[in-house]
Order: C-alpha cells, then sequence, then structure tokens
C-alpha cells in the first residue's frame, strides 16, 4: 500500500516547477532568462535575494559568473 502511495504521489511532484537542465551559460543575460532573479549555491547563501537555489546550475557557471559571495547573476537592483 505505501508502495503505491509513493508512485502516486511522485508524477505530481516532477510536475511542479519548471525543470531546467543543469548547464553553462556564456553570461548573466543567458543565464536570467531561466533564472530571472539569479542562481544560489545555498539557502543562506540566497538569503532575502529571491535568487533560486540550484546547486547543480550553480557548480557549473560559478567560475566565470560569481563573485565569490555564493550568487551567480542576482538582481541588484532594490
Amino acid at each position: 500500500m505505501i508502495a503505491s502511495l509513493l508512485l502516486i504521489a511522485a508524477p505530481a511532484a516532477m510536475v511542479q516547477g519548471k525543470a531546467v537542465p543543469a548547464r553553462s551559460y556564456s553570461s548573466c543575460t543567458s543565464l536570467r532568462k531561466d533564472f530571472p532573479k539569479g542562481i544560489a549555491y545555498s539557502k543562506l547563501t540566497a538569503g532575502n535575494s529571491g535568487a533560486k537555489v540550484n546547486k547543480a546550475v550553480y557548480n557549473d557557471n560559478w567560475k566565470k559568473l560569481d563573485y565569490d559571495d555564493g550568487l551567480i547573476c542576482e538582481n541588484t537592483k532594490k
């Protein structure tokens, strides 16, 4: 019975939200097409920035786009 509940609940969890596969972006402009408020490594580094936490995307892009604050291409406009 528990196994059947897991099978029923799993597809519903996959439908929620837009799944974006981890990939390398050439610039913040291209990254913001998928993540308008940027990417954060963790909830702690995201803080109140609104950046989406996605470690896979962060790890593929931090060397090129991060300024050592745990956020990539965050929106700095207030």
